[in-house]
Parts: C-alpha cells; structure tokens; sequence
C-alpha cells in the first residue's frame, strides 16, 4: 500500500490496546451524543468541481478489496487532496467500503478469521493515513445468518477503532451505513446493534423501479400510487416501516434522493413492461435527462401522487420517472418536519451543470436549511 505515517503507529497502538483506554471529556464512544442534521453527498467520480458548501458529508465511494480482505487499487479512492479540501471547507469524508456487486467478497471476508484481520487493519491504516473522517459500510447487503454474525462483528471493531482513534485525533469519527429501502433486506438488521454502532443511516430510498420491474413504476415516489398493486411502495412506506415497525430513532435515518431516473420503453406510466421489448429507454443521470426536459419532442407531467414528475415521449413509446427540483424540495422538506437526521444523494456529479451549478441539490438544500420543529 502506502508509507505509514507517523500517527499509523499510534492507531496501531489504539487497536491493539482496545477496552483499555477511557473515553475523554471531549470524544465519548459510540454513535454522536448530540445528533446534528446531515447534508451528504456520495462521491463515486474524480473528486473535482465539487460545491463543498452544500454538504456537512461526503462519502467517498469505493474501498474494495478482495475475497482475501486485501485492499484493491481505485483511481480515485483513498484521497488526501479530497480530505484537505474537504475540511477547509468545513465538510467531513466519510470512506465508502463496498458497493453494489461486492457482497460476496464481503462474506468471504469475515467467513475466515486471517482475511478479517487483514481487511480490519488496512482500512484502518487507510483512514489514519488519509485523514479521513469514518467509515461508511456499504454491503449489499448482509442477508444469511453467518453474513449477519460477521456484519455485527465488523462493525463493531470498526467502531472500537474509530472511538479510539477519535481519541488519539480528538475529533468524533463517525461509522454510517447504506441500508436497503426493501423491508425484506432490512429485517436481517437488528435495532439494537444499530444503535449500538451507527451514528446514523443512509436508507436508500430510490430504485423502487427499473427494467426488473413489471410496471412502469417511480424510481423515488415519496408517497406510493394507487396505479401500483400490493404493498405500498414508496419513501414514506419504508421509513415508516424503520420508525414504527423496527423502532429506530428519526435522528438515525437519513432519507436517499436520486440525482437520476429510470426509463421504460411503454407509452405511459404505470403501464406494463411484461410485453414490450427490451429495448433502452432513455435515462441517466439528471444533467443528461434534463436536456429532455426542454426537447419539443417530451413533455413533463407532474404525479400528484406520488410528488415526481415524468417525462414522457411524443414519438416513440417512451416515459422516465426521474426527480427534478420541484421533487427534492418537496422530499426534503418532508424529511425535515418528520425529524429525520437528513437528506444524502447518490451521486454529487449527477445534477452537475455545465455552469457549474447543482440545481436538484441546492433546491434540496434550501429546504434543507429552514428551522423546523424537529431540527437540531
């Protein structure tokens, strides 16, 4: 990897000494005492041209490794230009282990107690060295009963390790998560284990809908259609699910917004996908769709519903669900009232502009900034 720095000795230290060293007066061990609302933006592109003002996280995705839990070369990740820009401007980065595809890498991992270890120490290393500010897990996702075992495992050395780092550094260093919006995914996480370890966590409420689905359903409805058969599905459905089903704190969730859309290949809406080609509808991310919306050839339609808005072809059978800044206002002033700990988005770059301005994220952060009842 890379020379250890002078302070990788000290964290060596820490680790080894784990339980023996007290909390401080200025660190206390464990998730936040006092939660303050979250502003978060996944960084998953060269860290460039990134409006730093809008967020208090970043997330610097990804760390990968290998079934041996040896670390993989990225281009962009680990990062200290990132960081020391980062924190003059007052943000903190987050390093993002993981990703979608890395889950059986995850399992193999902490399946055998030598790669572990070996995983274990060398992000450590990487966040001492790079002066990053935590760690955010990113499995997709723990869901057998051995992968759950190792997942809580994991996290709780991760944490051990931050707090005493925390420590050494005399700063809080956080541990957060990408959680699943599927109920069915997250009923393998015990609420007690997040609390225990999680400053908070990121829900990925998007991706409600794509190709795999048999209705042109919404990538990221904030509340669910009644044009969509069985269970709500929605950003409302399954944050109620983790507040009042699971009883996790609304200052531990932060709710996922999309800087994309999804397209399918129907005339309309909600239709069918059982019999249309597999052909590519238009889609992407929103500096790409938003080309569209000035093109003679859509028209955008607003879903009361379900608070989003469409686009939908004039020529050939074509529709997007997409978010826009009309939506993520709506969605994070929502998110806002019901008191959870913030928003987060996937990915910075999506609704970067040619002049240079985030349109979808600063309409976000607008509603973001109003004092409500419930902020911190």
């Amino acid at each position: 990897m890379t020379t250890p720095s002078r302070t990788s000795h000290a964290l060596a230290a820490l680790t080894m000494a784990a339980g023996l060293l007290a909390p401080s007066a200025s660190t206390a061990a464990g998730p936040e005492p006092t939660p303050k609302k979250v502003f978060v933006g996944y960084l998953f592109r060269e860290p460039r041209e990134i409006n730093f003002r809008l967020y208090t996280h970043i997330c610097h995705a990804f760390l990968d490794a290998d079934r041996e839990g040896r670390l993989e070369k990225a281009r962009y990740v680990p990062s200290r230009d990132l960081n020391a820009e980062a924190h003059r401007a007052g943000v903190k980065v987050l390093i993002s282990l993981g990703g979608w595809g890395w889950d059986e890498q995850f399992a193999a991992i902490v399946a055998h107690p030598e790669a572990e270890n070996r995983y274990f120490h060398s992000v450590m290393e990487i966040i001492d060295q790079f002066d990053y500010d935590g760690i955010d897990l990113d499995w997709e996702y723990p869901d057998t009963k051995d992968e759950v075992l190792g997942f809580e495992r994991l996290t709780r050395r991760f944490r051990k390790a931050l707090d005493d780092l925390g420590q050494h550094k005399r700063r809080h260093m956080a541990l957060t998560m990408a959680a699943s919006a599927n109920p069915g995914t997250l009923k393998w996480l015990d609420t007690d284990f997040l609390l225990e370890t999680m400053d908070w966590i990121n829900v990925m409420t998007y991706d409600f809908a794509g190709d795999w689905s048999d209705v042109a359903g919404h990538n990221a409805p904030l509340f669910a259609s009644s044009k969509r058969q069985g269970r709500p599905i929605s950003i409302e459905a399954t944050m109620d699910y983790l507040l009042h089903d699971r009883g996790l704190p609304a200052d531990r969730l932060a709710v996922g917004i999309p800087l994309y859309g999804r397209g399918f290949a129907v005339a309309e809406p909600y239709a069918s996908t059982k019999q249309t080609p597999k052909k590519r509808a238009p889609g992407g991310d929103y500096v790409r769709i938003s080309r569209l919306e000035t093109d003679p050839n859509w028209v955008r339609q607003w879903d009361d519903e379900t608070k989003t808005p469409w686009l939908i072809s004039k020529k050939d059978p074509a529709v997007i669900g997409y978010d826009d800044a009309q939506s993520v206002a709506l969605k994070t002033d929502w998110a806002m009232k019901k008191g959870f700990r913030g928003v987060f988005f996937w990915q910075v770059h999506g609704d970067r502009m040619p002049d240079g301005s985030n349109p979808l994220q600063r309409a976000s952060h607008r509603a973001w900034e109003k004092p409500t009842a419930s902020s911190r």
